[in-house]
């Protein structure tokens, strides 16, 4: 499977499970996986539900710190506050969802619905396991279940300012607060402009 196919299949299964959690008759207008600024990548913030061992991604089984607070403007009982607070830490991705009626952050709430492959014993097993992912032959972890962790009605959701190549949103809400948060380049504009309508 090519990246673009890939990509587009896991933006499929996030609008499948954020699709769980709708209202009858609520329609999703986009989906995306958002984190906290920090100097991790994303990819590896969300490979992590995956079952990613450490240092997969040459995170040498550290992670740098960062400021929990870092894309906050406002005080902690404002609308962008009660959103932070339910942001998981620096390292793992969340679904931030827009609907015609909400906004909603969303966690992964369970183990893969598929077993995780036992690790690679030896050299030539660890080689051939590279290959399939790399070849595209290893087919991914289907998405597991997701909760619903955070929630402000549509109208709350003031603005929202895209930062494309640097992939980050910037949500404003109505109270006069603001978060911002990293998100895949690809996908924060089309989020940005169904905020919009």
């Amino acid at each position: 499977m090519n990246g673009s196919g890939l990509v587009a299949r896991r933006q499929a299964e996030l609008r499948l499970r954020v699709g769980e959690h709708l209202d009858p008759g609520e329609a999703l207008r986009a989906a995306l996986w958002v984190a906290r600024p920090s100097d991790l990548p994303l990819i590896s913030r969300i490979t992590q539900w995956q079952g990613a061992p450490q240092g997969l991604l040459g995170l040498g089984g550290t992670t740098p710190p960062a400021d929990p607070h870092s894309g906050l403007d406002g005080p902690a009982g404002s609308t962008a506050g009660g959103l932070d607070r339910h942001l998981p830490e620096h390292t793992t991705a969340a679904a931030l969802a827009l609907t015609d009626a909400r906004l909603l952050l969303l966690l992964v709430s369970g183990a893969p619905t598929a077993p995780a492959p036992a690790p690679p014993r030896g050299l030539l097993d660890r080689i051939r396991a590279g290959g399939r992912r790399v070849f595209g032959r290893a087919g991914p972890v289907p998405l597991p279940p997701l909760s619903v962790a955070w929630q402000c009605p549509r109208a709350v959701l003031s603005g929202v300012v895209a930062g494309d190549p640097q992939g980050w949103l910037a949500l404003r809400f109505a109270d006069g607060s603001g978060l911002s948060v990293v998100a895949p380049a690809l996908l924060a504009t089309p989020f940005a402009e169904a905020a919009r309508h």
